[in-house]
């Protein structure tokens, strides 16, 4: 299963994004978007997945943040403040519970 798939099922309405730059655009296209999950790798765009964050945290605060990476652990400074990172593999039971503990405490 794809991690769009995994999401779905959990009942979360999806939006893909190819890389940074679409994602900023459907941020500012989405208004009610509660959270993004990105990897820290992308292969196009103008960002990787950590400065992706630290611009979704600093314009939109409200917006829950997962990152995960099987191959860049963050370093200090990566993580903006009340971003969530995860390693690769992760079980999809796991990433659910992350991302719905996440949008919790943004609701808080």
């Amino acid at each position: 299963m794809t991690l769009v798939d995994v999401l779905e099922d959990a009942g979360f309405k999806v939006l893909e994004a190819a890389h940074a730059d679409e994602a900023l655009q459907h941020l500012q296209a989405v208004p009610r978007i509660n959270a993004i999950v990105t990897d820290v790798e992308m292969p196009r765009g103008s960002l990787n997945g950590f400065e992706l964050a630290r611009k979704v945290r600093q314009e939109r605060k409200e917006i829950g943040v997962l990152i995960a990476s099987g191959r860049a652990a963050p370093q200090p400074g990566d993580l903006p403040e009340g971003a969530v990172f995860i390693g690769k593999p992760v079980h999809p039971g796991s990433l659910v519970h992350l991302l719905h503990t996440l949008l919790g405490a943004q609701s808080g």
